[in-house]
């Protein structure tokens, strides 16, 4: 068997709340396995690309899925039906999915007592049905669903890697990389596609891969705009990375968006939600530089006698 591991990021941009950057990742038959594999018709039984199908379930650039006004429903439908085992509230979506999320959320008191019931705004009797489309499809189909991981990077945290890389875009690579590799560690003996979006109109990956994967020599393959690909390992466990400028056309890191969207909105609600309870009646924020910049103004004289340090709660840029 091969396997396949898509990832993606949401929140790049913003300077409140957390960089969330999800994997999925998947067993296909080594007859399918090559680089150019499109999981949209072999999955066609389970998955549709269009939110008017109702039957089926929606995988797409998180983006298309999510608009504030409409709600979590779309991403929800997506992320609970592929999980085997149902998850009913933030704690234990974000203890079975998010890595090391006690330490690395550990300073910020808006994650300490948060808690809500999830999904927030689709059936969970739809789930079930949908989650039951999967049991009883994937088996018949040469491609399985293995698992989703999270890495969830409150300020606090994002601010001590980042003085680390010289960029915000390289912090991206080495974290999406890292992520990638806790999983590669614990695949079975296999071939390997790993499939990233383009970060932040980087071009070059080589010395990055090298260090997260010292064992073998990383080949490059093709560097340009367009997509920069790179290979490793003997001939049984060869891996090859690539990183594809909207890269969210391949399923497994559209539905890593997909993961990593739904907790970003969930992480963002715990802050919203700890800023109310402090000043009441202020206006939530999305956390996007601007509407970032009023939030901050509003509760800046708040901050020294919450004993909110900036660090813990504005991600430098």
């Amino acid at each position: 068997m091969a396997y396949l591991i898509g990832i993606d990021e949401a929140g790049y941009g913003p300077f409140l709340g957390p960089l969330c950057i999800g994997a999925t990742y998947w067993e296909i038959s080594d007859e399918l396995f090559q680089e150019d594999v499109d999981l949209y018709p072999i999955l066609e039984p389970v998955v549709t690309k269009t939110l008017k199908d109702k039957s089926r379930i929606m995988v797409g650039d998180s983006k298309l899925a999510y608009k504030p006004k409409s709600g979590l429903g779309n991403l929800e439908r997506a992320v609970h039906s592929f999980l085997p085992t149902p998850l009913h509230t933030f704690r234990q979506w974000m203890e079975s999915l998010a890595v090391n999320w006690p330490d690395w959320s550990a300073h910020s008191p808006w994650f300490q007592e948060f808690d809500r019931d999830i999904p927030c705004d689709f059936s969970s009797d739809k789930s079930d049905e949908l989650r039951q489309l999967v049991v009883d499809q994937l088996p018949n189909l040469p491609v399985q669903f293995l698992g989703a991981q999270i890495w969830c990077l409150p300020a606090h945290r994002f601010n001590l890697l980042l003085d680390s890389f010289p960029t915000k875009g390289a912090l991206l690579s080495h974290c999406s990389l890292s992520l990638a590799q806790q999983i590669t560690d614990v695949l079975p003996t296999g071939n390997i596609l790993i499939h990233c979006d383009k970060h932040g109109g980087r071009n070059q990956y080589s010395h990055i891969l090298q260090q997260l994967f010292p064992e073998y020599l990383v080949e490059i393959h093709e560097e340009s705009r367009e997509i920069s690909r790179y290979a490793w390992g003997p001939a049984d466990q060869r891996v090859t990375c690539r990183f594809v400028a909207k890269g969210e056309s391949f399923l497994p890191a559209a539905l890593a968006s997909m993961y990593a969207k739904y907790t970003r909105e969930l992480s963002m609600d715990a802050f919203n939600q700890w800023w109310e309870q402090q000043i009441p009646g202020i206006k939530a924020t999305a956390g996007y530089p601007q509407d970032a910049k009023r939030f901050l103004e509003n509760i800046k004289e708040s901050l020294e006698p919450l004993d909110i340090a900036m660090d813990t709660l504005w991600r430098k840029s």
